[in-house]
Order: C-alpha cells, then structure tokens, then sequence
C-alpha cells in the first residue's frame, strides 16, 4: 500500500451509536486537496474497487480518506440516494474535523456514492471537485431511467472513471449527456471494464484479465494530473 492505513471512528449524528468507519491514506508527501471517498450501494468502505480508487490517489501524494455511509456502517439495504444526502454532509464534516485545515475537499466514490456525493454538491456541499468510479448513469437494463437531472448544478470539476462494458453506463450516453455538467469534465475509460472497472480475459483487448487495482492503476496519469489541476 502506498503510505500509511489508519483507522477512524467518525462522529456522525445519523450513523449507528453516532459514529461511521473511516480509513485514512496518508501519503509519505502530502500534496494538492484531499479525497474523501465513498462506497457502492452494496459494499462497504473495505470494497476492493474502492480500496484500489484510494490506493491511486495517494500515490498521487494525496490524502485519501474511505468512509463508510450510515447504512454501510449498520449493514442496512442503501437508501435512494438523495435521502443519503444529509448523512454524506455529516461525514465531511466529521473528517473535516478529524484534518482542520485541509480546506475544500475532492469528494466522490465508487458507483452509488459517488452519486450521492453528487448530488451533495448540487445541492450546496462545498468541494473542490468530484471524482467518480463507475458512475452509475441508469439502472441495468434501462437506459431510459437517467440519473441526470441534478448535473446543470454541479458546478465543480468532474473526472469519471468508467469500464466500456458497464451495464450501468452505456458510455455513448454518458458521453452525450456530459455536456449538461457546467464545467468540461475528463472521461478516463477502461477497455473491457465492468461496473467495478473488472476487467475478465474475454472482455481484454490483450486477453489478460485485470482487477480493479490493476484497471484503475491504468489511468494513474489521469487521475493524478486532474487532481493536480484542483
């Protein structure tokens, strides 16, 4: 792992006896805004996508902190993700608290909460930028079912993050609807990635399979210039 893995117990009024799970990466030389992450719908913040997401941006040389949501932390089915809102401003400024001084943060995650932190910043959440692995564009299955209406109010920096074999994306769409975001976002793809960004030897154009630490280790020069630039 790059850095060091700390454990944190943060105070969130909404979380089980008032406290989530949290994971600090702290690279060797800290530099440029932190990241606060959070998990999918149905993982917590010890998913391997998500780990991998974190291990890339402190190598970046920047903070990186995983943080469980409420329901993650009781082990309860995800919410709709504008109800999440509330409890995903609790967590920033508990680890806000937990680094005084950081200023604005990054804030993001795999799939679901990286929606949720989305929708965070349309509705008001100060953040640096928004950084999403494997947003979830529409249900499997639905492509009509758009989750899109909040983005004309994310006026942040966006870098997405996204497999080209993602059940949850059809990247032709995603593409076309990137231009309602305010500000030019970066698309940053994964050839033969799944929603987890899991790529299997089928779907390889080498026909090597890769896992999501290897697939997000790919686009590193990516993710570490757009987080430069915030």
């Amino acid at each position: 792992m790059s850095g060091e893995v700390r454990t944190l117990h943060l105070d969130v009024p909404s979380g089980p006896e008032g406290r989530v799970g949290a994971r600090a990466h702290t690279p060797g030389r800290r530099r440029g805004r932190p990241v606060l992450l959070f998990p999918g719908a149905g993982g917590d913040l010890d998913s391997e996508p998500l780990v991998a997401l974190a291990e890339v941006v402190t190598g970046c040389g920047h903070l990186a902190v995983r943080a469980n949501l409420p329901h993650h932390q009781a082990g309860r089915r995800a919410p709709r993700a504008e109800t999440a809102v509330p409890a995903c401003r609790e967590v920033l400024a508990a680890v806000q608290a937990a680094f005084p001084g950081t200023g604005s943060w990054v804030l993001g995650g795999r799939s679901y909460g990286g929606r949720v932190a989305s929708l965070a910043v349309a509705g008001g959440t100060e953040a640096a930028g928004l950084l999403f692995s494997g947003y979830p564009l529409h249900p499997s299955g639905r492509p009509e079912r758009l989750r899109v209406d909040h983005w004309p109010n994310v006026g942040v920096p966006c870098l997405f993050l996204q497999g080209d074999s993602d059940p949850l994306a059809d990247l032709d769409l995603l593409r076309a609807h990137l231009r309602k975001l305010p500000r030019r976002p970066q698309l940053e793809v994964v050839a033969g990635g799944d929603h987890a960004l899991r790529v299997t030897g089928t779907r390889s154009p080498d026909g090597a399979p890769r896992g999501p630490a290897e697939a997000v280790g790919g686009l590193r020069a990516g993710i570490c210039t757009w987080l430069s630039q915030r």
